[in-house]
């Protein structure tokens, strides 16, 4: 997926859930559910040995949806989310190996940024779709507030102690493609019931596209 597919279907669902799996089948029954919500995109952090198994069975279970591997910081995760057929990767930070991999393969990679220097560098670098993480930590919706003034060309996807209450204010900022994390699906270090991650995924929805 290159990225202005990717963009446009982020526009039309600009809450990503962020799932870190802890089993396969936790993985396949929170995206069932969360995609049950209103869910067209999903990013499967890739951090453990089981992962890449939850991104496949995810992947062979929704093939409609947009499928991101998070935490992809070297070459060899990048060509393993690609064969398991993710249509995104992203990264914390900026990954220059990966970056150089990225260009001109079937999925585009997506940098992370924090401070304006990284966005000037990510710019010059040919990188207009950009990851703010931990995007509370760093300032949030004010930071990003200020960053679309300076900088209107770019798209962010923030990531990184969001939460249901404070995206109004993400929603609000033009250069926020999407906002990612875990609260639809996750409360207090456990896993929702699948009815209400279902509902608390329609609501965030709700949330970000009312705004």
């Amino acid at each position: 997926m290159d990225e202005q597919t990717l963009i446009s279907k982020l526009k039309t669902g600009p809450v990503v859930p962020v799932i870190n799996p802890v089993s396969v089948k936790a993985c396949l029954d929170a995206t069932d559910a969360l995609v049950a919500g209103g869910a067209i995109a999903i990013e499967i952090t890739l951090r453990s040995d089981i992962a890449p198994k939850a991104l496949e069975a995810c992947r062979k279970a929704h093939p409609d949806i947009v499928i991101g591997a998070g935490s992809v910081m070297d070459v060899e995760r990048y060509d393993q989310a690609e064969s398991l057929g993710a249509d995104f990767t992203i990264a914390p930070g900026r990954c220059f190996d990966v970056e150089e991999r990225a260009k001109g393969r079937s999925i585009v990679h997506v940098p992370g940024i924090v401070t304006p220097s990284e966005i000037i560098q990510a710019r010059l670098d040919g990188f207009h779709l950009l990851k703010f993480y931990p995007s509370e930590a760093m300032g949030g919706a004010k930071t990003l507030k200020d960053y679309g003034h300076i900088f209107p060309d770019i798209m962010v996807m923030p990531s990184g102690g969001i939460s249901f209450e404070n995206l109004p204010g993400y929603a609000a900022i033009p250069i926020v493609l999407s906002v990612g994390g875990s609260w639809m699906y996750a409360q207090n270090g456990r896993y929702r019931e699948a009815s209400d991650m279902t509902e608390t995924m329609r609501q965030s929805l709700d949330a970000m596209l009312q705004a």
